[in-house]
């Protein structure tokens, strides 16, 4: 889920004795596990208890659509953002399983007459995954999963900001809600991926200069396409295309007339895991800078890293 004004992207006990050296080298390449660690946080390996994982991004900012949909350049404006990130996977009965991401973002804003620097604590995800059809159980019928999560408002919000660009800002300022699916098709070496979301921010209230007011910002909906090729033994490519749309944000009740946002963008990743614990990624996404493909948002293009390590 984005940060303001924005909008990267995804399980239970091994065996003792001779089947704890044997099932990682078996299903490293078995259909099921092809994109659990593929991008983004993903999902546990299914003989995996819990995981955790760190990643880091630097995103630069290369200009503006308008509320008319029309790409503007940045001109003498600069923004840049490093955001680094801890995440974590537990497996519950049931075929549920547990994920949180905490981020820390270090933040530049320049225009030809200022620059500044802020950064902090960024705003805390949680969700609960059910797998109903675990990926690769059964021939030509997709993995089927759902998924409900929570967005924290830990961050600082716009309001809160006490910098003349913006550059203390790392977070939404309200709570959201968001559900999702995601079916997964899966022919080694090839997968394919389709997601589904929805976000549900809630009402915020903060004082004004003549009292309270309550700010909602617009219902959002997700859609995210993504394809890989286990290229070699453990390595994995990966392609994805996404797009997200919000409707329009109400203050004091009113809708506020062309205030709904729009993104669309594409990204590669690389992963490969160098040890049955660990995993690498490398990731690129860049929105498409033209008409028509964005809307009151900032067009960015992203650089990430990370490492992923696995308890069975």
């Amino acid at each position: 889920m984005p940060v303001v004004g924005r909008r990267v992207a995804p399980v239970t006990a091994l065996l003792a004795g001779l089947a704890l050296l044997a099932l990682p080298r078996v299903a490293e390449g078995a259909a099921c596990c092809l994109s659990a660690t593929a991008f983004g946080t993903g999902r546990l390996l299914p003989w995996e208890r819990f995981a955790l994982g760190v990643r880091t991004a630097l995103i630069s900012t290369l200009g503006q659509w308008d509320a008319d949909h029309r790409w503007q350049g940045r001109g003498a404006y600069r923004a840049h953002d490093w955001r680094s990130e801890l995440y974590g996977m537990v497996a519950l009965p049931w075929r549920l399983e547990l994920q949180a991401r905490l981020p820390w973002l270090v933040t530049y804003r320049s225009t030809a007459e200022l620059s500044e620097t802020g950064g902090g604590l960024g705003d805390a995800q949680a969700g609960l995954r059910w797998d109903a059809i675990r990926t690769g159980s059964y021939p030509y019928v997709p993995g089927v999963a759902l998924l409900v999560g929570v967005l924290v408002p830990s961050g600082r919000p716009w309001y809160r900001s006490g910098t003349t660009l913006g550059a203390d800002v790392t977070g939404r300022g309200a709570w959201v809600l968001s559900f999702a699916t995601s079916l997964e098709w899966v022919r080694d070496p090839l997968f394919g991926r389709i997601d589904l979301g929805v976000t549900v921010p809630l009402p915020s209230e903060r004082d004004g200069p003549t009292g309270p007011t309550r700010t909602r910002y617009g219902t959002g909906l997700q859609v995210a396409a993504a394809g890989g090729w286990e290229v070699a033994r453990n390595t994995v490519l990966s392609l994805i295309a996404h797009t997200s749309w919000e409707s329009s944000v109400l203050y004091q009740g009113a809708l506020q007339p062309d205030s709904g946002t729009l993104e669309t963008g594409l990204g590669v990743a690389a992963s490969y895991r160098v040890h049955p614990h660990f995993t690498l990624h490398a990731a690129f996404d860049t929105g498409l800078f033209f008409r028509g493909l964005g809307r009151n948002l900032p067009g960015r293009m992203s650089g990430t890293l990370g490492l992923r390590y696995g308890y069975f």
